[in-house]
This record gives structure tokens, sequence and C-alpha cells, in this order.
């Protein structure tokens, strides 16, 4: 064998080689260049964050699955100019749909914290109560008020169904004339069906009982649920970032194959694309916030005028997760952070 045969079955061997290493990985072709020196200062959000101006801290985690509830991590406003953010408690088959609420200051500190168990009673938020309902009794506490948990007792109607169709209609009227709130929840007992309708008037919550001939849903306008505006929650199934976040610049790393399960009956589909870390920044309060993610994969299609899509792929030949940055942003200086269902971090100026 020549110099010549000999150089180039080694060349070959070594080829061969490397690249039955590039493929046990999956990876395709890597990217060598060096990361634009703008970025290298940018960071993931973790509690590893290191900035100057911010501190960023892991808020609250839960360990229920996206099948069990897509969104449970929530933030609603509430009374004092606060925030409350539920998150579902679950852990075992004791604590199933039990919920932890953070009480949250104007200046992104917890006041309080409560733990609700709902084995007996629904809770539901209307500006200084809890009410609790179950078919049979109802109770409320004014822990978003003033941090009281004691149990207040409703004024109970018409409990032994005496009163008139009349009697009933007229104290509905009035209770939805005078009152500062009200709703109305079903009960259905042993083939029978009932109304109850709650109402706070004369600086008191009672609860008025009502038969009726036939099962009545509950429509969106009478329900508890339209005193509570959820303005955050986890778990977005998004590729298109939020409007409060821009994207600055994306740095590849690996080329890869990775696949999209779309759902519903529709068949699924594969890409070759690059995977790398995707620099992004937003605004809290009045100062950047710098940041990036890294195993993300950027695409576009002409089918939505080529808007960036997001993707997160953690391996070659899995299917790639969507990646949504969300920030619930406070006008009083502070963030709420999160990309999944299960975690969520709080942002705030030091």
């Amino acid at each position: 064998m020549n110099k010549t045969t000999l150089f180039t079955s080694i060349l070959s061997t070594t080829i061969l080689f490397i690249s039955s290493l590039t493929s046990c990985d999956g990876i395709i072709e890597r990217n060598n260049d060096p990361l634009d020196a703008a970025y290298a200062n940018f960071e993931e959000i973790n509690e590893k964050y290191h900035s100057d101006i911010f501190e960023v801290k892991l808020f609250c985690e839960t360990e229920v699955t996206r099948s069990s509830s897509p969104n449970p991590i929530r933030i609603f406003p509430s009374v004092n100019d606060q925030l409350i953010v539920s998150c579902d408690a679950e852990k075992n088959d004791e604590t199933q749909g039990d919920m932890l609420y953070y009480k949250i200051n104007s200046r992104g500190i917890t006041e309080d914290t409560l733990h609700l168990s709902q084995n007996k009673y629904w809770p539901e938020f209307i500006d200084d109560f809890i009410i609790f309902t179950n078919d049979e009794k109802a109770y409320y506490t004014t822990w978003p008020q003033d941090g009281d948990t004691t149990k207040r007792a409703f004024k109970v109607l018409n409990e032994d169904l005496s009163w008139t169709g009349e009697k009933i209609n007229q104290k509905i009227a009035s209770a939805k004339k005078d009152g500062k709130y009200w709703f109305l929840k079903n009960v259905t007992r042993n083939d029978h069906y009932y109304m109850q309708f709650f109402f706070y008037q004369d600086e008191q919550w009672q609860m008025l009982w009502q038969e009726i001939p036939a099962y009545r849903s509950i429509d969106s306008s009478e329900d508890a649920g339209r005193y509570r505006d959820d303005v955050f929650w986890t778990g977005e199934q998004d590729p298109y970032l939020p409007e409060n976040v821009t994207f600055l610049h994306f740095h590849p790393e690996e080329k890869l194959k990775y696949s999209h399960n779309i759902g519903g009956g529709s068949p699924g589909y594969s890409v070759k694309n690059w995977r790398g870390k995707a620099f992004f920044k937003t605004k809290i309060g009045d100062r950047d916030f710098n940041f990036f993610e890294p195993h993300i994969a950027v695409e576009k299609e002409r089918f939505d005028d080529y808007k960036n899509r997001f993707y997160t792929v953690l391996e070659a030949n899995y299917s790639a997760l969507h990646f949504r940055p969300t920030f619930y942003i406070s006008p009083h200086g502070f963030a709420f952070y999160s990309s999944n269902s299960q975690s969520m971090y709080l942002i705030r100026k030091k």
C-alpha cells in the first residue's frame, strides 16, 4: 500500500468514526461560530440569575400534570392593591384538589399564605371575601381583606321552602337591585332540583333556597366566577411570543431532526432544523430585563406570514414543545414569569 492510499484510508476511517459519534446523539451538524459579544452577559431565568438590578427567585411549584390541570398556577387582583396567586397543591391522593393561595402586596412581597382543602367546600373569591359553598351549607371568611380565617355564617332564607313564589321573586329582585354581590348555584337532591341564591345585602351575606321544577344551567353572568378576573396563568400552549416580550437574537448550536405531534387525530411530522440559544428582553418597571433560553428551535412558515415560532427541543428525534416566555408585569416594578405549567418565578428590583 503506497502513502497516498494509506492516507486516504486513514482519512476515510477518521471521517466514518466522527460521523458515527455524531449520529449517536442525533446531531447532524454543529455550529462552531462564537456567540455575538452583545449577548454574552444574558442569563437563563432561574435562581442563579445574577443582576445588580433584579433578583429572581422560584415563587411556587406544583406537581400536578398538564393533563390533570393545564393552568395550575394563576394570578388575580384583589382588594388593598394586592394580587392573589393560586397554586395547585396536589401531591398525592390526600391532597387532591387542594389549593395554596398567596397574598402579594404592591412591593411584590408575600403577606400571607392560605392552604385550602376542597374536599368539602368550594371557595369563591369575591373582593373582601372568600365564599365557601357545597350542596348543603355555606360560610365565608374575610381573608383577602384582613387575613382573618374565622368562619362566618350565612343568613339562610326559606330553608323550609315555605315561601311563596311571589315572596321569593321579590327578594331576588331586591337583592339584585340593592345588593353589592349576588350569584346562583344549583343543587340536585333525590331527583329534586333547587336553586341557591347567594347575595350580599345590608352588610350581611345571605342564601335563599328555591325549589325549581327542572334542572337549569347557570349562565356565566350569574355565577360567582364573574367577580374574579385572572390576569396570568401558567401552561399556555402557544409558539408565538406575548406582546410584552421582544425576540433579539438566535445563536444556532446543533442541527438535528425532531418532530411535531399535532394531536386531535392529525398526523405528526418531522423537520430538520437548528437548535440553540434564543435571546429576549422585556421591560420591568423602567428597566430592560434580558434573558436567554437554551435548546430553542425557531421556525417560520408562509402560512402565518413568516412569524417567529419558538419550540423547546430537548433531544434529537423527540417531539418539540411550545416555548412561550410569559410575564405578568406589575405597574409597581415587579413581575411573575413562567414558561411551563408547573413553576413560576418572581422577579423584583433589588
